[in-house]
């Protein structure tokens, strides 16, 4: 059980802090929750998972928010019922996690909030914002701050929102350190879709090094629309795992967002035509997916990040993590540099990003610009986030923190 925090008339900057995330995971199956305990502050913290839950999304819900991805952008469904019913699952998942770690809401400082994402297109058309969420509900529910809308300062400056998770990435996976000779790694992380992180050695008091993202296209996102349109008839045992890398390479399937519905379509549309003996069995498919995914993966890092300083740990999350076969696969292409998973970390499958959250709400707090300008696009650096006051003692309690934060700014270097 972590000891009782310090309060919040003697915060001093090495008062031990507790930010709560909570957020959709990229399925929407579930609404994740972490908590995280915060030694130090801005980019010398350390971050420590505390705990992490998964509520379950109830189907209608996760169908108001599969259909609505498109349907709130064209103005068919209502914005604020959806906003609303995310919010409410939030509120459960936060009272639980709270009560199941034995922390109490006094202690946190803040929450991170993240529901699912709309298109940027949808933001440039509406002004509304990008994330669907309500905090005012979060922060009546639990009396604690809610800090959210992480997307759309970025937005705002005329990035694209893509990418904004590696610096809490970093910051959650690495610690900082007076050695010149800890070396980087490298995170995969396979849900919908497939992104790569490069995360250089933090080091104390000093500016954030050249951090590196990539997001190669479509992952799970391509795999459930293809498995819709299986037969399932019999059983192939071939590999047609060469055959799918070389479509995939033709089409340029790296470039496929998984937001636009059209690009899926036509990429889906030439593997069914070209390849129509993939869709034989579901086994096939996922035997062929995880080949090509390997495949896609061991390339791109080779091909993209720097190989030297050699890599101290591959890190997989997401669901591919729990694909045995694709992380052997991983490994052998990968040999010699330690590859973990969320599964051997212990953690929850898509609780990630509730401590990215989590993380974003903490940067807030201490006044760190959260967006790498070179990686989003954006023409500047921005402390991300818009802040829902809880009780008046957490937001005094906050309001100081923020006051120390703002006499001892962090410089941030743009990512190269």
């Amino acid at each position: 059980m972590p000891p009782n925090t310090l309060g919040f008339s003697s915060f001093a900057d090495h008062a031990r802090r507790y930010f709560v995330g909570t957020a959709m995971t990229p399925c929407l199956r579930f609404t994740s929750g972490a908590i995280l305990k915060v030694d130090g502050r801005g980019l010398n913290a350390g971050f420590e998972l505390i705990q992490q839950l998964n509520v379950r999304t109830p189907p209608d819900v996760r169908a108001l928010l599969e259909q609505g991805g498109a349907g709130l952008a064209a103005g068919s469904q209502l914005p604020g019922m959806a906003s609303r019913l995310v919010a409410e699952l939030q509120v459960v998942n936060v009272e639980r996690l709270l009560n199941s770690c034995g922390v109490s809401a006094e202690k946190v400082s803040a929450i991170g909030q993240r529901g699912p994402v709309v298109g940027r297109e949808y933001w440039k058309q509406t002004g509304a914002s990008l994330t669907i969420g309500d905090p005012a509900i979060l922060a009546e529910a639990t009396g604690v701050t809610v800090i959210d809308h992480f997307e759309q300062r970025d937005v705002v400056k005329g990035g694209t929102a893509r990418g904004i998770d590696v610096l809490p990435m970093w910051l959650l996976l690495t610690k900082a350190v007076d050695s010149y000779s800890a070396r980087p790694t490298v995170v995969v992380r396979l849900d919908q879709a497939i992104e790569l992180f490069y995360l250089p050695a933090r080091r104390k008091n000093r500016h954030v090094p050249a951090l590196a993202y990539r997001n190669i296209g479509p992952g799970f996102a391509l795999l459930q629309k293809l498995q819709e349109l299986c037969d399932n008839k019999y059983d192939q045992t071939q590999s047609l795992g060469a055959s799918l890398t070389r479509i995939m390479e033709e089409e340029k399937a790296s470039e496929v967002s998984t937001d636009s519905a059209d690009q899926m379509n036509r990429l889906i549309e030439s593997i069914t035509n070209q390849l129509p003996e993939l869709l034989a069995s579901s086994v096939t498919l996922n035997q062929a997916m995880e080949v090509y995914w390997a495949e896609l993966i061991h390339g791109q890092i080779l091909e993209h990040f720097p190989t030297t300083p050699e890599f101290a740990e591959i890190v997989i999350l997401g669901r591919g993590a729990r694909r045995e076969a694709l992380v052997k696969r991983l490994s052998e292409k990968f040999a010699g540099i330690p590859l973990s998973t969320e599964v051997s970390r212990g953690w929850i499958s898509g609780a990630t990003g509730a401590s990215i959250a989590a993380i974003f709400a903490a940067m807030h707090v201490d006044q760190v610009s959260g967006n790498l300008p070179d990686l989003t696009g954006a023409t500047a650096a921005r402390v991300l986030g818009r802040i829902t006051p809880g009780n008046p003692a957490n937001w005094r309690g906050l309001l100081t923190q923020m006051e120390v934060a703002s006499h001892q700014t962090v410089p941030l270097r743009e990512a190269v």
